[in-house]
Parts: C-alpha cells; structure tokens; sequence
C-alpha cells in the first residue's frame, strides 16, 4: 500500500517537472502572436518614455507566458537604437550598425477580447 501511495506522489513530481506548476509561466514560442503584440507595445511604452529623438527596436530572445485572466508575458528583447526618427512615418527602421545593443525585460498583461493591454513591469 505504501509503495503505491510513493509511486503516485513520485509520478505527480515528475509530470510537474516536465509541464511547469499549474497556473505557473511556460515557456513560449518567440514569434507567438500574442508574444509578438506584447513585445510590440511594450517597445512603443519605452521609447514614449525615452527622451532619446530616435526610435528603439526590439526583438524578442526568450519568452513566458502565464494564464491569469488574460495572459501575462515575460518578455526578454534585445533592444538596440535605430536610424528612424520619432516623428518620422512610414520609414523603414532599422538598427544601426554601430547601435550599442541591450536587454530589457518587460512584463506585459494583455486581454485582447477586452482590447486592454497593460505594461506591468520594464527592467532594462
């Protein structure tokens, strides 16, 4: 009897071990939809902040993602400055060659049926 009740408790490890907590992050797929839109406003938030006059382009290097009443993402993005003007449109921006590259995480809350996004947290 004791051995089965180990067996479950080990078997219920392992399975939990293999998929991540319930109701915990998972890893996410870089170019996901939601993953991407995430990445998309959060990198719009930074540079609305930044009293830099060129545009920051961002590109996403890991990402999480948690279901709460939405989906929360935890984005990792290599940022880097671009050669585009803020007030610049319709221009194809790219980063400089010589921009020096960094990383930002950003924590995003997204709930499309309710067409509200929020950016929790942006540690750069």
């Amino acid at each position: 009897m004791m051995w089965k009740i180990a067996f479950v408790c080990l078997s219920a490890l392992f399975t939990v071990g293999l998929t991540g907590l319930p109701g915990g992050f998972t890893d996410v797929d870089v170019n996901d939809e939601g993953v991407q839109n995430a990445m998309k406003f959060a990198v719009a938030q930074r540079n609305r902040k930044l009293s830099d006059m060129y545009l920051h382009l961002g590109e996403v290097v890991k990402a999480k993602a948690q279901v709460v009443a939405g989906m929360k993402y935890v984005i990792t993005v290599k940022m880097a400055r671009s050669s585009c003007r803020k007030n610049s449109a319709n221009e194809e921006c790219r980063h400089r060659p010589m921009a020096m590259p960094y990383q930002c995480t950003f924590t995003v809350w997204s709930r499309p049926w309710l067409s509200d996004i929020q950016l929790l947290n942006e540690k750069c």
